[in-house]
């Protein structure tokens, strides 16, 4: 399993924001959008929402998650992988 945070915004702010929450995971700058777009993720006044997609072990989207909960998410990240397996 692996863990991949994506975002619009550029290397040293994902640099930043990284260290600043103690990320155990590597964060990915797509500051032109090209992942953002093939995920089909909304922008809104440029910015993207924030959105979980789990992918299992044959490159297949599993699960969509369309509202994002900092603070209950990453416990229902963890079920979801229980099934996915």
């Amino acid at each position: 399993m692996a863990v991949v945070g994506v975002s619009k915004d550029t290397v040293e702010a994902q640099e930043k924001f990284a260290k600043k929450n103690e990320l155990t995971f590597p964060l990915l700058a797509d500051s032109r959008g090209e992942v953002i777009r093939r995920y089909g993720v909304d922008l809104a006044f440029g910015i993207a929402k924030r959105k979980t997609f789990l992918i299992d072990s044959k490159g297949k989207i599993a699960k969509v998650y369309e509202s994002v909960s900092p603070k209950t998410h990453a416990a229902e990240v963890a079920e979801a992988l229980k099934d996915i397996g």
